[in-house]
């Protein structure tokens, strides 16, 4: 384990996957605003968890500048959830969201 996850894929809820990814630069935005130093990435669909939910899931390999594939250490778990939160109340049309 070499350093810290710095990026995370996010997928919307199956239901919601086409509002959503229709806002995608606004919520990477916002979450980048929300969680500096972090960057994300809107997916439309990946085949884990449910359909009610938001999925955040880390990115954990890199390739160093030798070439060589390296792990990351395992994001804290309140983290995942914090990041899971904010992304529901991301507002598609509200005012809070402001990111873009």
């Amino acid at each position: 384990m070499d350093r810290e996850v710095l990026e995370f894929i996010i997928v919307p809820p199956f239901d919601r996957r086409h509002e959503i990814t229709n806002s995608r630069e606004r919520m990477e935005h916002y979450l980048g605003n929300r969680f500096p130093g972090y960057s994300f990435k809107l997916v439309a669909f990946a085949p884990v968890g449910d359909e009610d939910d938001f999925r955040v899931l880390p990115v954990m390999n890199f390739i160093d500048g030798e070439g060589v594939s390296r792990m990351c250490e395992e994001p804290k778990r309140w983290l995942l959830q914090e990041i899971g939160a904010a992304c529901s109340e991301f507002e598609l049309k509200g005012k809070r969201s402001f990111a873009a």
